[in-house]
Parts: structure tokens; sequence; C-alpha cells
């Protein structure tokens, strides 16, 4: 780039400037990309060193006031050597907050489909049980998980083991995945009311213990299920009751009773 005969000294400066800022931000992008971070974090990290530039003057601005205050001589001096820390302390809180916002839009949009793909499997179960038991109220037979044990017949012990088998997958959510909780709470509030119900009671059939027990013990998980379940049995009364008071709050859930032991 030709820079014009009569350029000040301070207009070189802010030229230089601003192609650093360019070139750093290019490198940054290149690199999260090469790292495979979300795209929103990619073409933020374009703008980082431009965006860091007036938290590094915050930064600055504090530091010579609590120098100044402290009556230590040659402030600009000492602040000049600390230019590279206090520029690199800006830039690392501004890639703090993109990565972060990058992160939180991905794992909500991430857990968003995987409780698409649960809840449909989970409404496609409820409608294949009341095509089995037409005459039965099944959202009845849901609440109490012990009744529909009982109830259901060798064909729907598939069904019964789908439901089961989604329950424990939306206890691993709620307890582990990240951002998993205020997804869940979103799609509850979005749900109609019999939506909710179906929803709520299907879960309760995760106080039969036995029941699943047996299934780690048959390896629905593998050989390895000692690990899935003590998790299941420390959690599951934690998680229920979590659905409970999520139930309650929103009073879309009437039949949402005190869980049994």
């Amino acid at each position: 780039m030709q820079i014009p005969y009569k350029t000040t000294p301070k207009y070189i400066l802010i030229v230089l400037q601003a192609s650093e800022c360019r070139t750093n931000g290019l490198y940054l992008s290149s690199h999260n990309a090469f790292r495979g971070l979300p795209k929103g974090a990619i073409f933020a990290n374009l703008f980082r060193s431009v965006l860091s530039i007036p938290l590094a003057i915050a930064f600055n601005a504090t530091i010579s006031g609590i120098l100044f205050e402290a009556g230590i001589p040659g402030i600009n001096d000492v602040l000049q050597k600390w230019a590279a820390v206090i520029s690199k302390a800006a830039s690392d809180c501004i890639a703090g907050v993109i990565e972060g916002l990058a992160d939180r839009y991905e794992n909500i949009r991430v857990r968003a489909q995987d409780y698409s793909a649960k809840l449909r499997q989970l409404f496609d179960t409820y409608a294949r049980l009341e095509l089995l038991f037409p005459e039965t109220d099944v959202l009845e037979m849901l609440e109490s998980p012990k009744k529909f044990m009982q109830t259901i017949n060798a064909e729907a012990q598939d069904l019964e083991r789908v439901i089961i088998i989604n329950a424990l997958d939306l206890l691993y959510f709620w307890m582990y995945q990240p951002r998993s909780r205020s997804v869940l709470k979103a799609r509850i509030r979005a749900m109609s009311e019999e939506e909710r119900q179906i929803f709520i009671r299907s879960q309760w059939i995760l106080q039969r213990e036995r029941e699943i027990s047996q299934l780690f013990l048959d390896w629905i998980i593998g050989r390895d299920f000692s690990k899935g379940l003590a998790f299941y049995l420390d959690r599951y009364r934690e998680y229920l009751e979590a659905l409970r008071k999520i139930a309650l709050r929103d009073q879309a859930a009437p039949t949402a009773a005190t869980i049994k032991s």
C-alpha cells in the first residue's frame, strides 16, 4: 500500500495498526477454523483484535490510575513495558466472550436437535400404544408405571423398552449435556397440555427400578453396565423431582403427583 507524500506519522501509525488487526484477525479465524470451532466464533474472531482495542485502553487507564494512586513514578515507562501483556489480556477477554457465546449457541442448537428426535420418538411410541390398546386410557396407564407394566402384553413389550430407553437418554441429557435443562424447559412450555402430560407421565417409568436394572444386567449398554446402572439409581429421583416442579410451576400437568419412593 502506497502512503501519500504528505502523510503524517499519526496517519501512518493508524494504517499500520489497522493492517495488523486485519492480519491478526485472519490468523485467528483460520486457526479457529482448523480447530473446528463453531462458524460464529470463526467469523467473530475476524474482528477480535479491533474489539480488544477499546478494552485494552480501558485496562491501560485503570492500571495507570492504580499506579498513580500508589505513587509509583515513571508510569508511562511501566505501561510501555506491560503493553504486550495488557493487549493480550484484552484480546483474551474478548475471545472468552466470543467463543463463550458461540459455544452457547452451538450447544443450544445441538440440544434442540437431540430433544426433537427423542420427543418425536416418544410421541410416536405413545400413538402406537393407543392403537394397540384402543379401549384403554393410555395416558392414565402411563401415570402408574406398575399398572403400565402389568397391562402391556407381549406385543407391546418392545414399545415398553423404547419408552424406558428414551427416558434413560433424557435423564442423561438432563444431568450431563450442556444447555439441556434450559432447552427442555423451553420445549415443555411450548408443548400443548396433552403433550406435556404424555411427556411427564412417560418419565415416571424410571421408578421401576427392578425392571430397568434387569435391562442393564442384560447388557443393554454392553458388558460394562455398572457405571450406567449406578448413574440411573443415583440420579433418576432427582430428575423426576425436577420434572415434577416444572410441571407444577407451569400448571401444565395436574396429575404430576409426588414421586413414589
